[in-house]
């Protein structure tokens, strides 16, 4: 026994000779390459990691192995998972896929600004410190005929930034078939209690009056009436739900502001790309809605940000409100709204803006780019409907083109899931399907590369 455990130790102590010094590992060429990239510390602490684990399991020493193991460790320690993924779902807007995609040249446009210094705060003509919620007033004026407008980071919080400068301490009337709750844990009767405002509810869930909003108000307590567009679903059936003039009257008559959640950012009449007609930002600022809030990465097609537009007065209490600090948005997403809704101003949003050249493709030329990508391979193009998503259209789809691709469905679509970039297409029916109308340009190639190579 003793010549047995003798003959152990010697083994073991042999195998830890067999594993050189750290210091003589890092200068070797193989791992000189990975500290210009990763930091000379960074490779030394990872390398450290990976010795050690040899030597607790007893395993020999192999330097290519341990420079893929480091380089691996430090690629995996150093870069975000964030990564480019092509859209083949059908859903336009995709929430989980970083909503509307943002035009190439729009962001080299705006990249002139964040590159390099601008007047982000500093107003050019006086010389002196400007401040940045000012950039977007013309362009809303153009696009929506408000009177003014601030940006926040997102819509959730611009809802907030409004009830708080609007209508703290007091009630906040609002339909009980509009407490919603959508993607992300946002429901209205939380933001509406964080925003410091007291709700009131008023009507059923499925059947809501003009007069019941109208006799909710209560002179001293109440501060405005808040309308929220119903994202992600839609009511069917014995419903009722006053128009925006029929809650402007009421409003106007009760002397309060009337607020709208419309969420989306409806800028152009969908009927043109086959969805039902919806009323967009400028509708309701002329209908008489004294401030409406809404994304700028659904229907705005730019990226993420809350906008809110309005009556001056109302925007210019947001403006000074202390929560605006933590909400306003930062120069990229200036820059890059700014943009966007420039190609709105002239008429441009089918050429400048992603979602809206989405829309605009017309069937003949879907058709023709599916037969395109599945030439050569045993893939087939089938008709399809596409959603525009993003809560905008819940109940509705347009006509499409898709390309079907052979074999098991859920083994096809993993497969499709681990390529480079990954391509992320649905099962419909048992057959996994990549939607052509949600492909980007610069993905064409890809795809048809990837069909190439689909397993048989």
């Amino acid at each position: 026994m003793r010549k047995a455990s003798a003959r152990a130790v010697d083994s073991a102590a042999g195998h830890l000779r067999s594993i050189p010094a750290v210091e003589r590992i890092l200068s070797s060429p193989a791992f000189s390459s990975l500290a210009s990239r990763f930091g000379r510390e960074n490779v030394k602490q990872q390398l450290t990691a990976h010795l050690h684990t040899l030597r607790s399991r007893r395993r020999q020493y192999d330097e290519s192995q341990a420079a893929a193991a480091v380089g691996e460790g430090l690629r995996s320690a150093t870069e975000s998972t964030l990564r480019p993924v092509i859209n083949g779902t059908g859903v336009i807007i995709h929430t989980n896929l970083g909503r509307s995609p943002v035009d190439q040249g729009i962001w080299r446009s705006a990249g002139k600004l964040v590159t390099g210094y601008s007047n982000l705060e500093f107003d050019l003509e006086a010389g002196e410190r400007g401040v940045r919620d000012e950039h977007l007033a013309s362009l809303a004026r153009t696009v929506f005929g408000a009177e003014a407008a601030v940006l926040t980071n997102n819509n959730a919080a611009g809802t907030l930034l409004v009830l708080a400068a609007v209508a703290a301490g007091r009630e906040v009337i609002v339909s009980r078939g509009e407490l919603v709750e959508i993607g992300g844990g946002f429901r209205v009767p939380e933001v509406i209690q964080q925003g410091g405002a007291k709700l009131r509810e008023v009507g059923t869930t499925n059947r809501t009056r003009a007069r019941d909003y109208a006799e909710a108000v209560k002179r001293k307590k109440t501060a405005a009436i808040l309308r929220v567009h119903r994202s992600n679903f839609d009511m069917v059936g014995f419903t009722e739900t006053p128009t925006v003039g029929e809650l402007v009257k009421v409003a106007k008559k009760a002397r309060l502001p009337l607020l709208f959640d419309e969420g989306s950012g409806c800028v152009v009449d969908l009927a043109k790309y086959g969805f039902s007609a919806h009323e967009t930002v400028r509708d309701l600022i002329a209908a008489g809605v004294d401030v409406v809030t809404c994304s700028t990465d659904k229907l705005i097609g730019a990226t993420q940000g809350g906008l809110i537009v309005g009556r001056a007065a109302i925007i210019e209490k947001c403006r000074r409100h202390p929560l605006m600090r933590a909400v306003r948005a930062g120069k990229e997403s200036y820059a890059v709204i700014a943009e966007t809704l420039n190609g709105f101003a002239t008429g441009q949003h089918e050429e400048r803006v992603a979602i809206y050249r989405m829309l605009a493709i017309p069937m003949d030329e879907l058709r023709a780019r599916g037969e395109e990508l599945v030439r050569g391979t045993r893939c087939r193009v089938v008709e399809s409907r596409c959603a525009l998503g993003g809560g905008t259209t819940p109940t509705e789809t347009i006509p499409s083109i898709a390309i079907e691709v052979p074999g098991h469905a859920q083994a096809t679509r993993e497969h499709f899931l681990h390529r480079d970039p990954p391509i992320v297409g649905r099962v419909v029916d048992d057959r996994f399907t990549i939607e052509v109308r949600t492909l980007l340009h610069d993905d064409l190639p890809l795809v048809a590369a990837a069909l190439r190579a689909a397993p048989a």
